[in-house]
């Protein structure tokens, strides 16, 4: 919300409406817990070997999911709630009641968001990792991110969590309760839109809908099959505004898997006056697990020669290999 004084009570009301319970689940990740990143071994081996200040994480377009139907399954939900008699008058009950205007921009505007949520949408998926975990990460994971080199980065929770004003992207919980938690979290967030219409009505309203569109494309992005809940998925989102703002987060042109395609990316760099910290390689890399792979002592030992070659201390320590007996 980068129109809006992070410390205004405008802000705390959009925030306490539109975004609780992103804030109420970051609230809940406790030491030791972090968060695992599973790729490619060349991802990471670019990563480490790269310039301290060219490091980075990188955001793909959300057309680049594994499973594409994944947003689809978020739009489904979002479609078969706004036909719930009940949670669409509801709806359209807060918006009238914050600006009138709100009612025409209703059903055309945010079923008519869905090619452009899924085409200019971009995302880093981290999966939240448990301490049962720490040596195996997840099997399902192994067997669907980073082809036959798979590599996972074990990341403190700290430079994603922590508000700061670098870079305009979000930080969300994947929701696994279908329909159902669609539909409640809603109905939900009507509810305290309602609760706080005087204070929403102070506000211009087309931050207000700025922000009712972006919460709701949010929780479209964050919502996937109960069948997928062992992932336990976070997603930091950024949707590139039009038209672009300046700084923002940056953005290059790569070649992956053979597709030539634009990533926007967090540089590994620690920005202390806008609330950056902890970002750098060295601080936020707790550990790297080697996925399955036919001759794991080669690679372990590469990558520890790797982190000795950047700096990085206690690389031996670092490095581990999961015994998940998968074949390739």
């Amino acid at each position: 919300m980068a129109e809006l004084d992070p410390h205004s009570d405008d802000y705390a009301a959009l925030h306490y409406c539109l975004f609780q319970y992103a804030a109420e689940a970051v609230a809940s990740l406790q030491e030791p817990g972090r968060f695992a990143h599973y790729t490619s071994a060349a991802v990471v081996m670019d990563i480490i070997q790269s310039e301290p200040l060219r490091r980075s994480l990188w955001l793909r377009n959300a057309t680049e999911m594994n499973d594409f139907s994944e947003i689809e399954f978020g739009l489904d939900c979002l479609e078969e709630t706004l036909k719930d008699q009940i949670i669409g008058d509801k709806f359209k009950k807060a918006v009238q009641q914050i600006d009138e205007r709100m009612l025409n921009w209703i059903s055309s505007a945010l079923i008519a968001e869905a090619p452009r949520i899924k085409a200019n949408t971009y995302l880093l998926s981290l999966a939240q990792h448990d301490i049962r975990e720490q040596r195996n990460g997840i099997l399902s994971m192994w067997r669907a991110y980073g082809g036959d080199a798979n590599v996972c980065l074990i990341l403190k929770p700290g430079p994603f969590v922590t508000e700061q004003t670098a870079y305009d992207v979000s930080l969300h919980p994947v929701s696994y309760g279908g329909l159902r938690d669609f539909r409640d979290e809603f109905s939900q967030m009507c509810d305290r839109l309602i609760e706080r219409v005087d204070d929403l009505r102070a506000i211009d309203p087309d931050v207000v809908w700025f922000n009712i569109k972006r919460a709701i494309d949010f929780m479209v992005l964050s919502t996937k099959h109960p069948s997928f809940i062992e992932e336990k998925e976070w997603r930091v989102i950024y949707r590139p505004p039009d038209p672009p703002a300046v700084p923002d987060v940056p953005s290059k042109i790569v070649c992956v898997n053979g597709i030539v395609q634009k990533v926007f990316y967090l540089p590994m760099v620690n920005i202390p006056d806008q609330g950056v910290n902890g970002a750098d390689l060295h601080e936020v890399l707790d550990r790297i697990i080697i996925g399955p792979t036919p001759n794991p002592p080669l690679v372990i030992n590469a990558f520890v020669e790797l982190l000795r070659q950047a700096g990085i201390e206690d690389a031996a320590r670092r490095v581990v290999y999961c015994d998940v007996p998968l074949r390739r």
